[in-house]
């Protein structure tokens, strides 16, 4: 099954069927989930991992369902987020129902960034043939697929993954896993770089300040860092550097300026939208139908209230307590462990929930931004974080026995 598994994200992040189109009439990535739901039914354990993050997906996939049905702007056969989020549901189960050791998790984790890698190669590959958008005055780069190819979106893409690497930094161990690292990390400035986009510009540089400031190695890597940037200005086509320009002055590209404004206008249309209907809010993705301009919010803390109402803000909120709690949890099991002479067994997991909160931190910051309450990362991450900690509880609990009966041995040799 974790074989199938890895099939599938690589068929979902690089979407072949929307880079060569007769594959589209295929519908290759239809059958291969049938297949592999197949697979599971009759092969695969059908224990769900228990974790309390799973109820808050279950209120969120419930959100999502009860307001597309009370919508009088969309339907559940018309939704297209709400059919993907019910699709991400059902990846969700696969993974929660089939990565049961730390094996499983490496694999899987190390070959999402693989096949991101992939992903960011062929679009870069595909921007220097010609492939490109012009979009606010400048040259952009986009992603070779469709769906979540357009700039912004790439770009976030891009950032959102980023964290991901920390869990592969524990598994370096020939010169050939570091030129990976190294070529990910460039590959990923440079394809930020040609996206135009500012967002992602920000939160990439927010990540790796953050990245920089909590190493061990920060003392080496800040003047690097220093050094580099201007560099990497350099880099910069003059079109681009005018659009980037544009976050600390305005003035030098008034369409960039508008698209700014904008972000903010959808921040209180989508608290109109909420006011108007409370419980359910008006539908997903239906918030440019409900104010009536037929736009997208533009802005995460005015989709999710005025598009799921109520309910979805408590889902939401209850996600983002569960990836705080796990991640709570870990630490006091890494720390455990780690008073044990333990701490190595336990690092990967660790990494992997650090990982995860560095991922959901940079999407709440695109969310300043940008409509990513349905983005199927939340709910990937979740199950990567939920599968680290049951891990690393199992570990902590066999040392816990063993202590017990050490100490039950020791008890019946002093009573002896």
């Amino acid at each position: 099954m974790i074989g199938c598994i890895v099939g599938y994200m690589w068929l979902f992040l690089h979407r072949p069927f929307e880079v060569w189109y007769w594959l589209g009439a295929l519908h290759i990535e239809r059958v291969y989930m049938l297949i592999v739901l197949v697979m599971w039914f009759a092969l695969a354990s059908k224990q769900l991992l228990e974790n309390r993050v799973n109820i808050a997906i279950g209120l969120f996939a419930f959100s999502m369902l009860f307001s597309t049905m009370m919508s009088p702007y969309t339907n559940v056969f018309d939704n297209i987020s709400f059919q993907s989020w019910m699709k991400y549901l059902v990846f969700y189960g696969l993974v929660m129902t089939s990565v049961k050791s730390e094996r499983d998790l490496k694999i899987v984790v190390t070959c999402l960034v693989g096949c991101f890698f992939i992903y960011m190669l062929h679009s870069y590959r595909e921007f220097l043939n010609g492939r490109y958008v012009y979009a606010m005055g400048t040259v952009r780069m986009i992603g070779v697929d469709s769906t979540m190819g357009s700039p912004n979106s790439y770009g976030a893409s891009i950032v959102i993954f980023l964290p991901m690497l920390l869990p592969l930094f524990q598994l370096v161990k020939t010169k050939w896993h570091v030129l990976f690292v190294i070529s990910y990390i460039l590959l990923s400035l440079r394809c930020v770089q040609l996206t135009g986009s500012r967002s992602s510009f920000l939160a990439l540089g927010l990540a790796l300040s953050v990245w920089i400031l909590f190493s061990k190695h920060r003392l080496k890597l800040i003047p690097l860092a220093v050094l580099c940037s201007p560099l990497l200005w350099v880099l910069l086509p003059d079109n681009l550097k005018d659009r980037y320009r544009t976050i600390w002055d305005p003035t030098v590209n008034e369409s960039a300026n508008a698209s700014a404004e904008g972000r903010l206008i959808g921040f209180w249309d989508g608290l109109t939208n909420w006011q108007s209907s409370p419980v359910w809010g008006v539908g997903p993705d239906c918030h440019g139908m409900a104010i009536g301009n037929g736009f997208l919010s533009h802005f995460l803390y005015g989709q999710i209230p005025g598009e799921l109402g109520t309910i979805g803000v408590i889902a939401f909120l209850m996600l983002l307590f569960c990836y705080a709690a796990n991640h709570f949890e870990i630490v006091n099991c890494y720390n455990y462990m780690k008073k044990r002479g333990y701490a190595k067994e336990c690092e990967y997991c660790y990494a992997v929930s650090i990982a995860t909160l560095g991922s959901v931190g940079l999407m709440l910051f695109l969310g300043l931004s940008g409509h990513n309450g349905y983005r199927f990362t939340w709910i990937w991450i979740a199950g990567f974080q939920a599968i680290a900690l049951s891990i690393i509880k199992e570990k902590m609990t066999k040392i816990q026995q063993q202590e017990f009966y050490q100490k039950l041995v020791n008890n019946y040799s002093l009573a002896s």
